[in-house]
C-alpha cells in the first residue's frame, strides 16, 4: 500500500463504514460532551477552540509553576505537526541539534499524530535521542499495524488494527519515561499532544504532564491511550474509546488523530505569550518542525481516481497548513517573537514510497539531522 494512497483510503473508509453496521454507541445530549472529564484526573485537557480566557487560566497557572521552580527569562515552545513515517524528519532534526549542542530546554513542547509519538522524547531532552532515533529509522510497518481491511469494509471501525503500535507505545512510554514527564511538569513546563473527539468534531489538546503526575493509578494506561489516539489515523486505524463523566451520565468518547483537525498544535500565542507577562519581546521562540513540505511541490499527476484524489488531500491540508503557519508568523512579527520553520521538503512527498519504508525514514532522518546542524552550528 503507497503511503499517499493509505491516507486516502483512510478517509475513504469513513464513507464505506457509514454504509454498513458500527458498534452501537448510546446518544448523549452535546451538553455533556462540553462537561465530560476523565473520572480520577482533574483538569488535564482543554478544547483546542476553547474560550480565550479558559486558555488564559491554563497559561497563568503553568507561568506562576515556571516563577516557583526558578528564573523565567526566555520561553521555547516546540511545535512538532503531523506526517506519519514522515517522522522521521523531526527525529533526525533534533538529533543533530543535540549533536550541535545547542539544542534548549523546551519550556513547552506539542505535538499531532507522528509529532504525539516525538513529543514525550523532545520533551524530555537530549538524553532520549538514542530511543527517538531508534523509533524512526529502525521500525516498519508490521511494527506499526496489521492490516484487517475485509473487516473494515464489512462493518468494522478501521482497515487495520493498531496492536502493535500499542505495543510499542508501551514499551518506549514505560513507567520510568512517565514519571520523567511529570517531575518536568511540576517544574511548570507543559507537554501537549492533541486528539479529535469525533464525535463533537473538536480537536482536544490533552495535557500529558498532568495526566503522568496526577495521583490517579490509571495514570500510566491513559498516558499510553493518548498517545495510541493521537496518532490513529480515522478509517485506516481503529479510534480509541476514552471513559468519561459529566456529572451522573458515563460514556465513552471516540477519539482519533490530532491531525482530522489540525496538522500542529501552535498553541495560540496569545495564550503562551503576553506582554503583560515576563515573556516579552525578545525573549521567546517558536520553533516549528514540518514533518512534509511546506511549499508547493510540482509533479505530473497520474489521471487515476486514487491519484487525483490523494493528490487534492494532500494540496488542502498543506494550503490549510500554510495559512496557519501563515497567521502565527504575523502575531511573531508583532510582538518581537523568533519563529523558525523547518521542513522536509521535496522528500518529504514520496508517492511511491511504502507507509513506514525504512529507507525513506532514514533518508528523512540524515535530511533532518543535516539542517540542523547547518542551521544551528555550534558554538566557536
Amino acid at each position: 500500500m503507497q503511503g499517499a494512497r493509505a491516507i486516502l483510503i483512510a478517509w475513504l473508509a469513513l464513507v464505506l463504514a457509514a454504509c454498513v453496521s458500527v458498534p452501537d454507541r448510546p446518544d448523549v445530549p452535546a451538553g455533556a460532551q462540553v462537561t465530560a472529564r476523565v473520572d480520577g484526573f482533574g483538569d488535564i485537557r482543554l478544547w483546542e477552540d476553547a474560550p480565550a480566557e479558559v486558555w488564559r487560566a491554563w497559561r497563568e497557572a503553568m507561568i506562576a509553576q515556571r516563577k516557583e521552580a526558578g528564573p523565567t527569562d526566555r520561553f521555547e515552545m516546540l511545535v512538532i505537526s503531523s506526517g506519519s513515517d514522515k517522522g522521521a524528519y523531526s527525529a533526525g532534526f533534533l538529533n543533530g541539534w543535540s549533536q550541535a549542542g545547542t539544542r534548549p530546554e523546551f519550556n513547552l513542547v506539542s505535538g499531532v499524530s507522528t509529532g504525539a509519538l516525538i513529543a514525550p522524547f523532545a520533551f524530555l531532552g537530549s538524553d532520549y535521542d538514542p530511543q527517538l532515533r531508534d523509533l524512526y529509522t529502525q521500525i516498519n510497518a508490521d511494527m506499526i499495524y496489521r492490516t484487517t481491511a475485509l473487516k473494515g469494509l464489512l462493518g468494522g471501525t478501521s482497515l487495520a488494527s493498531t496492536e502493535p503500535l500499542a505495543e510499542l507505545i508501551a514499551s518506549y512510554a514505560d513507567e520510568a519515561l512517565i514519571d520523567a514527564v511529570a517531575a518536568e511538569h511540576r517544574k511548570g513546563r507543559r507537554l501537549l499532544v492533541q486528539t479529535t473527539n469525533l464525535d463533537a468534531e473538536r480537536g482536544v489538546v490533552w495535557d500529558m504532564g498532568a495526566i503522568a503526575a496526577s495521583d490517579s493509578p490509571a495514570r500510566y494506561d491513559l498516558f499510553r491511550k493518548i498517545l495510541l489516539g493521537a496518532a490513529s489515523i480515522p478509517g485506516f486505524f481503529p479510534p480509541v474509546l476514552i471513559d468519561v463523566q459529566s456529572e451522573a451520565l458515563q460514556f465513552a468518547e471516540l477519539h482519533v488523530d490530532g491531525g482530522t483537525t489540525s496538522s500542529l498544535v501552535a498553541i495560540p500565542p496569545a495564550v503562551i505569550f503576553s506582554r503583560d507577562e515576563e515573556i516579552i519581546e525578545g525573549r521567546g521562540r517558536i520553533t516549528v518542525l514540518y514533518n512534509g513540505a511546506l511549499e508547493p511541490v510540482y509533479r505530473v499527476t497520474k489521471p487515476d481516481a486514487f491519484t487525483i484524489m490523494s493528490r487534492a488531500l494532500t494540496t488542502a491540508l498543506k494550503t490549510a497548513d500554510q495559512r496557519s503557519l501563515a497567521a502565527l508568523r504575523l502575531y511573531a512579527d508583532g510582538n518581537g517573537l523568533k519563529l523558525d520553520i523547518y521542513d522536509a521538503g521535496d522528500a518529504g512527498e514520496d508517492p511511491d514510497v511504502d507507509l513506514f519504508d525504512q529507507e525513506f525514514m532514514r533518508g528523512l532522518y540524515e535530511i533532518g539531522l543535516q539542517e540542523a546542524l547547518e542551521a544551528h552550528p555550534p558554538a566557536p
